[in-house]
C-alpha cells in the first residue's frame, strides 16, 4: 500500500482532526443564525442534533432565526416609515426605536459569539 493513502487513512481517524473540523463548525454557526437551523445544518455539513448539542452545551437555549427575523421585520417596517413625511417627535421616536432594535439584533449575534 502506498505511504500517501496510509497517511491519508490515519489523519482522517486521527481524533483531533475532528475536533478541529468540530471547532471550525461551530465557529462558522455565527453565520448562518438568521437561517432556520436545517439550512445553516445543512450549510454546515452538520446535522440538527449536533447543533442544538453544541448550543445547549454552550448556554444557547434556543436557535435565534426567528427572533433575528422578527427584528430584522420591525427594523424594515421603521426604515420604510421613517422617512415619510412627520413631525419632527415622531420621526425622533421612530429613530430611537430603530436604534433600539439594531442594539438589539446586534446582542444577538455577540451574545451567540460569546457563548460559542
Amino acid at each position: 500500500m502506498p505511504s500517501s493513502v496510509i497517511q491519508q487513512h490515519s489523519h482522517a481517524t486521527d481524533p483531533s482532526s475532528s475536533i478541529s473540523r468540530r471547532k471550525k463548525c461551530t465557529d462558522d454557526m455565527v453565520w448562518f443564525i438568521h437561517l432556520p437551523m436545517r439550512q445553516a445544518a445543512k450549510a454546515l455539513g452538520m446535522s440538527c442534533a449536533t447543533i442544538q448539542r453544541t448550543c445547549r452545551s454552550n448556554g444557547i437555549q434556543r436557535w435565534p432565526s426567528r427572533k433575528i427575523g422578527a427584528l430584522d421585520r420591525k427594523i424594515l417596517k421603521l426604515e420604510k416609515n421613517m422617512f415619510l413625511p412627520r413631525d419632527r417627535v415622531k420621526r425622533t421616536k421612530m429613530l430611537d426605536e430603530w436604534k433600539r432594535l439594531s442594539r438589539e439584533r446586534m446582542d444577538i449575534y455577540c451574545n451567540f459569539m460569546s457563548l460559542i
